[in-house]
């Protein structure tokens, strides 16, 4: 039981399950085919659950510092074995892409792979540009939703507050991780201005959304999606809980996947 739950946070389960939903919600509201939706979505399950497992072996000394209770610093799992968990979950993502996904479409998830298992070079070699290319890798999701289809034109404005939000909320945790992610010019500005820029991008990305509401369901998820924001830039300025405000921003982006439908 011990090795599955360090398994599951070596995996980020959670945010793994976040990124299949950002494709299976949109395509199963508008198929209502649960066998095609799941086919589109889960290879980014796999996608995501490999690039988790690459991001830990490469930061693992990193880790020592900024994530001590991880799996892999603790020791409750050795990098053999998260090793082999890679590849199978790489192998597996490029199956299930090659077996279910529109070859005229796949190009993107085998890009995603691409970009996501690069992290490990641009922290070592780009620090600088790390938060853009971390948001602009986790919003490849939602532009594939958009490919699929085109002539939705709020997919597109979805996608760029995806962009902003993964922005924000990447530029927090640089933060939270300064003392052993490797020193960049970012590093030259003092952390509250920083964070005050994060939840900016974050505000602008609610506004694009609250643009696109029509209705009171999506009013309502607006209003929710605002109040969370608030509540974690509560944490962050006043409270001095930032990984608690880090948290609630995934919970920010689990409601946005509404806009989506």
């Amino acid at each position: 039981m011990r090795t599955l739950w360090a398994v599951l946070q070596l995996t980020r389960l959670d945010s793994s399950v976040l990124g299949f939903l950002s494709l299976f919600v949109p395509f199963y509201a508008r198929t209502n085919d649960l066998a095609l939706s799941i086919g589109r979505a889960i290879p980014l399950l796999f996608i995501w659950m490999c690039t988790f497992i690459a991001n830990d072996l490469d930061d693992l000394e990193r880790d020592q510092t900024n994530h001590p209770a991880r799996p892999l610093p603790t020791g409750r799992l050795n990098s053999t074995f998260a090793g082999a968990l890679y590849f199978i979950c790489l192998a597996l993502a490029l199956f299930l892409t090659r077996r279910f996904v529109d070859q005229r479409i796949a190009f993107c998830y085998y890009a995603l792979v691409c970009l996501s298992i690069s992290y490990g070079y641009v922290v070592e070699c780009l620090p600088s540009v790390k938060a853009l290319y971390v948001a602009a890798t986790m919003t490849v999701p939602l532009i594939i939703v958009a490919l699929y289809y085109p002539d939705e034109r709020r997919l597109n404005v979805v996608a760029t507050a995806g962009f902003l939000f993964a922005l924000g909320r990447e530029l927090c945790m640089d933060i939270v991780d300064r003392a052993g992610d490797v020193v960049s010019w970012i590093h030259g500005i003092p952390a509250m201005p920083l964070a005050v820029v994060a939840f900016v991008a974050h505000a602008v990305g609610m506004t694009l959304l609250v643009g696109l509401a029509h209705g009171v369901r999506d009013s309502i998820a607006a209003v929710f999606m605002a109040l969370v924001l608030l509540l974690s830039g509560l944490c962050w300025f006043s409270l001095k809980k930032q990984v608690a405000a880090y948290r609630l921003m995934k919970l920010q982006l689990l409601v946005g996947l509404y806009f989506l439908t």
